[in-house]
């Protein structure tokens, strides 16, 4: 029998690259897809560069992967933008973007996978924020589409039950490239977030991109999960 596959989208990123080299290394063979400008990604079998954003798209993916390697047992929905303004009308654009990118491109991928994953008794996991939980300032849309998120995760589990399970792992703040990104949107220093997101969490620290993919790595071989959202963030949010 071969390996277990795992797809898993924006996986050029910070917390991409680590859920790829996570399930690499626990005996997954995982496909990976970004832009196609993106870098390779280590710990990759195969490398498909698409932009998500079209039902097609997310098609001929999901399609590929299959096609090549016969089966999908895991489809990781990382993949995400995050606009950090104000939804005013003269943003719209934007808005529609994180809409688009982090909650319909989620949908249009399970519809894709999900023959092939009911065939092997998979699971989706989607990854989705502290942010859709709890809200904050400027983000609303990204809030939105992973609030969002996490309502079709917890609709996609009854609905493709009990075949599939799709579970959600919600991170706090995470040491990535996007902090630098933050700061900048709050007009202080990468330093000064970092003290600020720290003193918000119990534990004193951010939360790193490999604990992230520890726990989808867990969710993927945990059967009796489905429905679920991991929170991951250090204390900063307990419910």
């Amino acid at each position: 029998m071969s390996e277990p596959t795992a797809l898993v989208t924006g996986a050029a990123g910070g917390i991409g690259r680590a859920i790829v080299s996570a399930l690499a290394g626990a005996g997954w063979t995982v496909a990976a897809t970004d832009r196609p400008e993106a870098d390779e990604i280590p710990g990759a079998a195969m490398s498909v560069p698409a932009d998500l954003r079209g039902r097609a798209s997310c098609r001929t993916v999901v399609d590929n992967v299959v096609d090549h390697f016969g089966r999908l047992d895991l489809l990781v929905n990382n993949a995400a933008t995050m606009t950090v303004v104000e939804p005013t009308v003269a943003t719209m654009s934007m808005w529609w973007r994180d809409i688009d990118v982090n909650l319909t491109t989620p949908l249009w991928l399970t519809q894709a996978a999900a023959p092939a994953l009911r065939e092997a008794g998979g699971q989706v996991v989607n990854i989705c924020s502290i942010s859709g939980l709890r809200g904050e300032p400027g983000f609303s849309a990204y809030a939105a589409s992973k609030a969002g998120l996490l309502g079709m995760t917890r609709s996609l589990a009854r609905e493709l039950a009990p075949a599939v399970r799709v579970n959600a792992v919600a991170p706090g703040p995470t040491e990535t490239d996007q902090l630098s990104r933050d700061a900048e949107f709050r007009g202080v220093s990468l330093q000064q977030l970092h003290r600020e997101y720290s003193a918000e969490m119990p534990l004193g620290r951010l939360v790193q991109p490999a604990e992230v993919a520890d726990v989808v790595r867990f969710l993927a071989e945990a059967g009796s999960f489905t429905g679920e959202c991991v929170q991951i963030n250090g204390g900063m949010l307990m419910s």
